[in-house]
This record gives structure tokens, C-alpha cells and sequence, in this order.
């Protein structure tokens, strides 16, 4: 009640791109929504975009694969850079932003265009080469830039008139963020959007006017995943001791010293007479991802300079730094020598090979607790459930490349530990009654291409990232003798830790999600199967019929 005599504390946000800018504020701030104030006024110049949507001409109309997003992509950002239009290229990878940087120096060459103003922008390349190519970028010194979502956003990249983007970048509001880069001299710029053969850019092809009309997506946070709140304590505990009985977040007291007794437990905190204080030495903010969960970064050292090149995330480095792999940088090529899987390091020889390499996963999960559960039927025609799972992720080889032509140029074995992620999903069991429907091994591939469409569906209508969920199907085999053990079982996975809450929404709206499943393969033009609906069709042309008569079946209400 005594008058307040200090400042007041403010806390500013500031976002151009989600749904729900006052609730997410409230959510990160720790706020009651009467708490806050959202500002949405436009102040930003009036300016013309001209939006232009490309879908490549389909090259094999049986399996319904379309020509080359990537080259496409290429011949588009050419032309561009041939009529001195500062240009920027977003890739969906690391190794496609490096691969099209590549093709693009190539096909301007003739043009005597120095190959230094086309440069690449992505994660694993080293701080200073960053700020160099952001420096030159403003001063107009470079002329097409190609990049990962890297530079979405965070920092002011110059005088840009056309962005192209090799492939839809999974939501609404990401492809704005990127268009957005072109145009701020308040000129006209144009957006091209080349739609690679995915289920959810060949529905985009179809239904282009979605991407005008559309709700931008509402961002989403929980301070509960265990991941994350872990890492905010250790910021905390850093900044200021914990006292025995203190709260955190959503975390009531006795939670509280759980976790801080964990962190003790490990070294991380001391504790002395009911305080906790900070005792590693590192220090705890350099380890939090802003992007994603994930804290340990594998360095690449090229071994004929006895130099770091860059660096990778540890997720990332399986796929990318194992031995043999082609890692590329700066559209040059370097062998991966020797993983040093232990001290987190690669080793790397410049090679010139006619080939890039692509890695081989083996997903598995494993069920470690039903949060619900639905059982149709007496003989079950399908079991859906949603709780949470341990996803094991193993590299068990990779593919050889061909560049210009993407030709398979052969394949290689990778022996690397698996990675485990204790994540939520839900998943789908086959019943009894769907043995009617076809042969094992076409009812396991019909329900893979099942998943391919409910992912689908899912992502659109919970209007999020494709790349935040994942497939794995199980056949029903013990995997050490293949005996029978039980039903087929398709698993939808949540890629973040922990989980955001998106299989359980997947849960509660599996009725109409499975209907909208069933329209979007029943509906498309495709014979037996094609990557916009249920995947490319298998050997036997039953992956398209075998999917929608499972869809049939789990939609009937007799």
C-alpha cells in the first residue's frame, strides 16, 4: 500500500510473425494476461510484394515425382543474379543450402559474376565468418545470399528486392518471416515459393490461396518440459542462490528442491546450510539454445591446416560428421576422417569428390506410459492411444550422391550409438479385423503411408512445423527372433523433448483428423500412391487401396 517511489520495471517483446502475440508474452513472461498490453500497430513503410508460387513439371507421372525442387530453385536464383537483383535463397538443410550454393556458382560463372558475392548463411559456420557475411550482406557487397533458417530473423540484412524459397518451410508464419526479408527500402520486391513433391507443398500447389488467407500459426511454449525448465534453474541459480522452500515457476516448493537436489547431485549447485549456489564453472546461458533443445556442439577441424572449420549441434553431427561423410562448407568439400565420438570432435580432409553424401536412419519407439487410451470394437478394429515414449534414432549408413544428376552413386555402413529422446506421441494399433484388408507386409506399408497423411493433416491442423513430428512404424516382429508379438502400430512422435503438447491435441481430435486423412488420399488424382498423399507407391502398386481401406475401416461407426 506505501506509494512506490522507484522506476517501474518494463518488459518489452517484439514479434512480427504469430497468432497470438499477448498470450504467448503472458506464457514467457510468467504474467496474467490483465498484466500486460499488446501494441499491433503497423508502422512499417507501405511497400508491393508479388507473390509467385512454382511447381515443377512432374518427370514420372506413375510415382507422381516432379522435377528437382533444388535445381529449380538454382535456374530461378540465376536469373535473378544475372540481372543484379540482390537476392536471398532459403534452403530447407544445411547440406541443400550448401548443394545449391554450389550449382549457383557454377551456372553464373559463364556470367563473370565473382563467385565471393554468392555466398551461403547457416548454423556450424564459425562466429566471425557470420558477422562478415551479416557486414557485407548491409553493404550491399554481397548479391545472393543462400541460407537455412538461420537468417529468418535477428538481424537487418540490407537492401534485399526477391526472396526464393526451396520448398514450404512448414508453417505460415516462417514463410513470412522469410519473405519479409525482401523489399524494407519500401520498393517493390518479389516472393517466389518452389514447391518441392511433399504432401504438404503439393496441397499448397492445389490450394494456393491457402498461403494469402491463412491465420498466421500461434506460438506455443511449456515451462514444464523438463528440458527446458532445468536449464532456466541453472540460470538462475547462477544469478542468485536458491533458499530451501523457494519456488520456481510452476513448480510448487517441494518440486523446487527436487530439481535442485538433482542439480547438487550432479555438482552443479552446492548446497550449504539450505542455500543451493552456483558451483560449475561454465556459465549456464552460453548452453540454452534459443532455437531448439540441445546444448553440446561437435567442432570440425580441417587436419591439413590444423584448423577448426566450424562446428555442428550433436544432433546434427550424426548425420552429417560421421566417418566418411562429405561435409560441405563455403560450396567446397571435405572427408570426414575420424568422429570423435567421445570429445566431440571431427576431422575433416579437403577431397573433390563428384558426389555429397545423405545419411540412413533406423527409428524406434518404445511405449513408456498411456496417458489415454481408446479401444474400438470387441475384435478391436484399431487401439489410439497418446502418453509418453523413448524414441532411439541409430545412423546405420548413407548415400552416395551424384551431384548435377542426384543419382544414388552408391552406399556406405556407419557405426555410431544411438541416440535416445524421451518425448510423447500418439500412435495408432492395428486390430484383428484389419487382416481382412491385405497381406501383412502391404497392411504394415499401407499403414506408413497412413502416417504420411495423418502427419499431414496434423501439421495443418495444428498449425505447426512438419519438422515437429516425426513417423516410425512397428510390425508387430520381436526384432532378435521376428516372431509374431503383436499388431502393427504406427507411432506420430513429438521431435522435442519432453514434448509440447501436441500429441495429446493429435489425441483429442483423432476422429477428425482421420476423416481429414481419408479425404486427402481418397481425393488425389495419383493411381496407387504418390509423395502428395501416401508416399511414393511400393513395388507392388498397394500402398494408395491398402491405406484408404484401413482408413475406412478405423472412420466406421458400424
Amino acid at each position: 500500500d506505501a506509494p512506490f517511489h522507484g522506476s517501474i520495471p518494463l518488459l518489452i517483446g517484439a514479434t512480427a510473425t504469430i497468432g497470438n502475440p499477448r498470450e504467448h508474452g503472458a506464457s514467457l513472461y510468467g504474467l496474467r494476461e490483465d498484466e500486460d498490453e499488446l501494441v499491433s500497430d503497423n508502422g512499417a513503410p507501405p511497400r508491393e510484394r508479388k507473390f509467385f508460387f512454382y511447381n515443377p513439371p512432374v518427370v514420372n507421372a506413375e510415382l507422381g515425382i516432379r522435377a528437382s525442387y533444388v535445381k529449380r530453385t538454382v535456374a530461378l536464383a540465376a536469373d535473378l543474379v544475372r540481372a543484379h537483383v540482390p537476392t536471398i535463397v532459403f534452403g530447407a538443410s544445411r547440406n541443400s543450402v550448401e548443394t545449391m550454393l554450389r550449382y549457383l556458382r557454377e551456372k553464373v560463372h559463364a556470367d563473370r559474376i565473382d563467385p565471393s558475392r554468392i555466398m551461403a548463411y547457416r548454423g556450424g559456420y564459425l562466429p566471425e565468418q557470420r558477422r562478415d557475411i551479416e557486414r557485407r550482406l548491409r553493404t550491399g557487397e554481397i548479391l545472393c545470399v543462400v541460407a537455412t533458417n538461420a537468417l529468418e530473423l535477428g538481424i537487418d540484412v540490407g537492401g534485399l528486392d526477391a526472396v526464393v524459397c526451396a520448398s514450404y518451410p512448414g508453417s505460415v508464419a516462417a514463410m513470412w518471416q522469410r519473405f519479409g526479408r525482401a523489399g524494407r527500402r519500401g520498393e517493390t520486391s518479389i516472393c517466389v515459393l518452389v514447391a518441392s513433391s511433399a504432401p504438404l507443398d503439393q496441397f499448397l500447389a492445389r490450394e494456393p490461396e491457402y498461403l494469402l488467407g491463412a491465420a498466421v500459426e500461434e506460438a506455443r511454449i511449456d515451462p514444464d518440459n523438463v528440458e527446458v525448465l532445468v536449464q532456466h534453474l541453472k540460470c538462475a541459480a547462477f544469478e542468485l542462490p536458491f533458499r530451501r522452500g523457494d519456488a520456481f515457476g510452476s513448480l510448487v516448493a517441494a518440486e523446487t528442491g527436487e530439481a535442485l537436489d538433482f542439480l547438487a547431485s550432479h555438482q552443479v549447485l552446492h548446497e550449504s546450510n539450505g542455500a543451493y549456489h552456483w558451483a560449475a564453472d561454465a556459465y549456464p546461458a552460453n548452453e540454452v539454445s534459443l532455437r531448439s533443445i540441445g546444448w553440446d556442439n561437435v567442432v570440425v577441424i580441417d587436419v591439413a591446416k590444423n584448423e577448426v572449420l566450424g562446428e555442428l549441434d550433436w544432433n546434427s553431427a550424426h548425420t552429417m560428421l560421421h566417418e566418411q561423410a562429405i561435409y560441405q562448407h563455403d560450396a567446397e568439400t571435405w572427408q570426414v576422417e575420424r568422429f570423435d565420438y567421445e570429445n566431440h570432435k571431427a576431422f575433416v580432409r579437403k577431397v573433390e569428390p563428384d558426389y555429397f553424401t545423405t545419411a540412413m536412419t533406423h527409428t524406434k519407439v518404445a511405449i513408456l506410459r498411456v496417458e489415454e487410451h481408446e479401444q474400438e470394437g470387441a475384435e478391436a478394429r484399431s487401439e489410439k492411444s497418446w502418453g509418453e515414449v523413448l524414441v532411439s534414432e541409430k545412423v546405420v549408413g548413407y548415400k552416395k550422391i551424384k551431384f548435377g544428376t542426384h543419382e544414388n552413386a552408391g552406399y556406405g555402413d556407419v557405426r555410431l550409438p544411438e541416440m535416445q529422446m524421451h518425448t510423447t506421441a500418439f500412435w495408432l494399433k492395428l486390430g484383428k479385423e484389419s487382416h481382412r484388408v491385405a497381406p501383412p507386409a502391404q497392411r504394415i506399408d499401407g499403414l506408413r503411408g497412413l502416417g504420411i497423411a495423418l502427419e499431414t493433416v496434423s501439421t495443418f491442423s495444428l498449425m505447426c512445423d512438419p519438422r515437429d513430428l516425426g513417423i516410425s512404424v512397428d510390425d508387430g516382429r520381436a526384432e532378435d527372433t521376428g516372431e509374431v508379438r503383436g499388431e502393427p502400430t504406427m507411432f506420430l512422435y513429438e521431435h522435442v523433448p519432453g514434448g509440447t503438447g501436441l500429441a495429446e491435441r493429435i489425441f483429442a481430435k483423432r476422429s477428425e483428423l482421420f476423416a481429414r486423412a481419408k479425404k486427402l488420399v481418397a481425393s488425389c488424382p495419383c493411381d496407387a500412391g504418390c509423395p502428395a498423399c501416401v508416399g511414393p507407391a511400393d513395388v507392388t502398386g498397394e500402398r494408395k487401396r491398402v491405406a484408404i481401406a484401413l482408413l475406412d475401416l478405423i472412420t466406421s461407426t458400424t
